[in-house]
């Protein structure tokens, strides 16, 4: 129930990201469904009453498996006040299946760019810091690097969530002139050495760091460069359990 305080969840899901946001007057939002659905709604029964079955907001960071299989079924079994995503475009059966639930349910949907600025409750602001208008193009991944880039605020706490955002969505964020420094920082691309630049990290200037990634995952994430990068940052690594 709500309890007048801001709580942030990072949900063990396997190699992925999903994280479950509960504002002080009672609105839910979940970020990312990490891949595996069962593990997903399992995670969300833990949080959520059994009775509650709807969420006011949820956002899509970049359309791949790792963050979007589980989201799926969420929008099929739970009803969703509004979805969020970027225009990337992408034609994989999840993606269907995605596109198919929310015009099936007339889930509200908005595509979202830098500059949004959504206002969950009362004192919640999340503002979209990327991708821009233009989406980048030619990068080492397009897909992960217009990630939805948001800064939760919530009185002087604050939250920037990355996505899997590499060096060259670093860089559009770092020249964008945006504000970026954030208390809590979700690590992007799960620490693997294609992204957190040095100059994005001493921008972002967290005080606690998150990695979500999978126990023993075939990539090697987070990378050991990651980690020395981030040392004097308290981390909370969220090693997802999941197999």
């Amino acid at each position: 129930m709500p309890d007048g305080r801001l709580h942030v969840v990072f949900f063990g899901v396997g190699q992925g990201d999903a994280i479950f946001i509960q504002c002080p007057d009672g609105q839910q939002i979940l970020v990312d469904g990490g891949p595996d659905p069962s593990a997903l709604l399992s995670r969300l029964g833990t949080k959520m009453p059994f009775w509650d079955r709807s969420l006011d907001l949820v956002v899509l960071t970049h359309p791949q498996e790792d963050h979007l299989a589980g989201l799926v079924d969420v929008l099929a079994r739970y009803e969703v006040g509004q979805v969020v995503d970027s225009a990337q475009q992408c034609t994989t059966s999840t993606c269907q299946a995605w596109t198919e639930v929310i015009e099936k349910k007339g889930i509200a949907h908005q595509t979202v760019e830098a500059g949004t600025r959504i206002t969950v409750g009362e004192n919640v602001r999340l503002d979209v810091l990327h991708p821009p208008a233009r989406l980048l193009a030619n990068t080492a991944s397009d897909t992960n690097n217009n990630s939805v880039v948001v800064r939760l605020t919530y009185g002087q706490f604050s939250l920037l969530l990355t996505g899997d955002v590499q060096q060259e969505g670093e860089r559009a964020l770092l020249a964008s002139g945006q504000p970026l420094n954030s208390l809590l920082l979700k690590v992007p691309h799960h620490g693997a050495d294609t992204s957190l630049t040095l100059p994005f990290l001493q921008a972002v200037n967290p005080r606690l760091a998150i990695i979500s990634v999978g126990a023993d995952n075939r990539f090697g994430h987070p990378a050991d460069l990651t980690l020395e990068k981030l040392e004097g940052v308290p981390p909370i690594a969220q090693i997802n359990k999941a197999t």
